[in-house]
C-alpha cells in the first residue's frame, strides 16, 4: 500500500492559526428545556450556523427597521401636499422576491405584510403565466 503524496497531507493537515478576530460568537442551538420564547429562540439562530447566521442577522435588520419607524417624523417631512410621495415613516422598507416565492406558500405571508403596511415597495419578478394557471387549477400539495 503507497502513501499519501506530500501534497495532499500538508492539504488536509494543516497546522491551525488563532485568527485575529476580537470578538468570536459561540455556536450554540436554542434550548427548549427552559420553555419557548419566540425572541429568543429567533435570536439564537445568529449563533446555530451558517444560514441560520444570515437569518439571525436578517432578524436584526428587520428590527432595526421596525424601531427606526417607531420614531417621529420630523414636520418639514409631512409637508409634502402629494399622497403618493409624501414621506409617512422614517425607514422606507423594501420586500424582493421572485416571483416562485408566491407559490411556494408565501403569499399569505406577504399578504399579510402588505396589509399590515409592514412593506412600502415591492420588487419581484414576472412569474410564468404556467405558476397562475396552476394555481387557479387546484391547491399546492407538499411531498416530503
Amino acid at each position: 500500500m503507497c502513501s499519501p503524496p506530500a501534497k495532499a497531507l500538508d492539504a488536509v493537515f494543516a497546522e491551525s492559526v488563532d485568527l485575529a478576530i476580537n470578538h468570536v460568537d459561540t455556536v450554540a442551538g436554542y434550548d427548549f428545556n427552559h420553555g419557548v420564547d419566540y425572541e429568543k429562540l429567533l435570536a439564537s439562530y445568529k449563533y446555530s450556523g451558517f444560514q441560520s447566521t444570515n437569518f439571525g442577522l436578517a432578524i436584526e435588520e428587520i428590527n432595526r427597521m421596525i424601531d427606526k419607524r417607531k420614531e417621529q417624523l420630523q414636520t418639514e417631512s409631512i409637508q409634502e401636499e402629494d399622497e403618493f410621495i409624501r414621506i409617512k415613516t422614517n425607514c422606507t422598507i423594501f420586500l424582493g422576491y421572485t416571483s416562485n416565492m408566491v407559490s411556494s406558500g408565501l403569499r399569505e405571508t406577504i399578504r399579510f405584510l402588505v396589509q399590515h403596511k409592514m412593506v412600502d415597495c415591492i420588487v419581484t419578478t414576472a412569474g410564468g403565466v404556467e405558476e397562475d394557471l396552476i394555481k387557479c387549477l387546484a391547491d399546492r400539495k407538499s411531498v416530503v
